[in-house]
């Protein structure tokens, strides 16, 4: 008696544990059923006229089958079911302009002269010290403050000379110390009228080094180089360039991250005013360069957009960027942060502005002859873009590509495989922009398990019609199952 007790515990507890586990693994098993019944369905679909509707009374989902061929004519891909966190954006209309005041640096000429020599070309990249003209002087007031200085200098020599000899004399008492003193004072009155004519020269255009070669070398200058200006110190540090080259592997998968010049600041000589033989005078603009490794993103908001803007800033959220670049998806940036909002609202416009930094990043450096390079950067002032802007976080979504959804009246469906078929599934979209469509995970989909494609939809959609109309001959139509 107790041994058939026993054994009846025992089969109570399988049986528990059998249950347990089938329901636990519910969605896999589930899904085989689908499947085997999807391939039922698909390979007699002439032995019931019914053969799309459930047995129960409820409607089967249409089922699709495609060739690998039509597959990769179609460029179809695939990805398993997520949950994830979304957010809600709002998209503001931007353009990407120059840092005012920081991207644009004008050559003026400092000096009268004649341009000798060009040495930039339009389009060119040039750094901090390289040569842009050879200048010959021809101002007289310049010509003459460098032989005051000249002739300053050969006096004290011939005064510190006069010193040298003058002082044995005066130590043997030969010579009264007055005499020494007063060609010491006379060597003083030298040096600070050789500082004073220092200060001349650097007024009238010359930099420190050209006025250290006229000292040097005791001759005037008679034609200096322009050169690219060097970046101060805190314009260096906030500016440092983001790259000079890509590395041949990345970029040949696309990737345009920057690498750190050596040179420090970068330039595109973008015009070029003056040529071979031109007389220009103090205050002519030369030329003019362009330093875009930092631009930024002027976004225009309406004045029902404010207060979405404000919460970004107290909340410290980030936001995103999308650039158009041709017929290819938009090129998108992330992580941006709101720098700072006008507060003028536009008369003319009833329209916001609000600045993001933006670093720029370097495609390519082509060369050129004679080692001169030109420089593609990937982000350009004028360039079209939208600021997205989060507004709402939407917890534990599906989020599927635009593309991966097709909307048919009032509903809308996915594509999810089943075996070796694709079956249109109907779901319940949440949100639905250019970008993503966002689901309710009701179930409908199950996290983990189920395999959607991420794109062609509507052109899966079609073939699905199209399919479903052949099928029925007589007016009977198995897409809808309407009679």
């Amino acid at each position: 008696m107790k041994t058939g007790l026993k054994r009846i515990a025992i089969g109570a507890v399988i049986v528990l544990v059998c249950g347990v586990a089938a329901y636990a693994t519910r969605p896999r098993w589930q899904g085989w059923l689908e499947w085997a019944r999807g391939i039922s369905q698909a390979a007699a679909p002439e032995a019931d006229s019914h053969a799309g509707h459930d047995p129960g009374g409820g409607e089967a989902k249409p089922v699709l089958s495609l060739s690998d061929q039509a597959k990769q004519n179609l460029g179809l891909e695939m990805a398993e079911i997520e949950l994830t966190d979304h957010w809600r954006m709002t998209t503001i209309p931007a353009q990407v302009i120059e840092e005012p005041g920081h991207c644009e640096q004008g050559i003026s000429a400092t000096i009268h002269g004649v341009i000798l020599k060009v040495h930039a070309f339009l389009g060119q990249t040039v750094h901090a010290g390289d040569p842009l003209f050879d200048v010959q002087l021809t101002s007289e007031l310049l010509a003459t403050a460098q032989s005051s200085l000249l002739k300053t200098l050969q006096e004290r020599e011939l005064v510190e000379q006069e010193i040298k000899r003058l002082t044995p004399s005066v130590e043997s008492g030969a010579i009264p110390q007055a005499r020494l003193v007063e060609k010491e004072y006379e060597r003083k009155r030298f040096d600070a009228q050789r500082l004073v004519q220092i200060q001349e020269l650097l007024v009238r255009g010359l930099s420190p080094e050209q006025i250290d070669r006229i000292v040097t070398t005791k001759t005037l200058l008679r034609e200096l180089t322009i050169r690219v200006p060097e970046p101060s110190a805190s314009s260096s540090k906030e500016h440092d360039p983001p790259a000079s080259a890509i590395d041949a592997k990345d970029r040949a998968n696309g990737k345009t991250t920057p690498v750190s010049h050596p040179h420090g600041s970068t330039f595109t000589v973008e015009e070029i005013n003056v040529h071979l033989g031109k007389l220009v005078q103090t205050g002519d603009e030369l030329m003019h360069l362009a330093r875009h490794e930092q631009l930024m993103i002027e976004g225009r908001a309406f004045e029902s957009d404010v207060a979405a803007i404000q919460r970004v800033l107290t909340e410290g959220w980030s936001v995103t960027a999308l650039f158009s670049v041709g017929e290819a998806a938009p090129l998108e940036r992330s992580g941006l942060s709101i720098l700072y909002v006008d507060n003028v609202i536009d008369k003319a416009s009833h329209s916001l502005r609000f600045f993001v930094p933006l670093k720029n990043e370097v495609v390519r450096d082509n060369p050129g002859a004679n080692g001169l390079t030109y420089r593609t950067w990937q982000f350009k002032p004028g360039q079209a873009a939208r600021l997205l802007l989060p507004t709402e976080r939407l917890p534990q979504r599906i989020v599927l590509p635009a593309d991966a959804v097709v909307r048919e009246g009032a509903d809308t469906y996915v594509f999810r495989t089943n075996g070796r078929l694709l079956e249109r599934v109907a779901v319940v979209v949440e949100h639905l922009d250019t970008r993503v469509a966002v689901l309710k995970n009701d179930g409908t989909l199950t996290p983990g398990f189920d395999v959607v494609a991420k794109n062609h939809a509507y052109q899966l959609n079609l073939e699905l019609k199209k399919k479903l109309g052949e099928g029925g001959g007589g007016g009977h139509g198995h897409e809808g199952h309407n009679h």
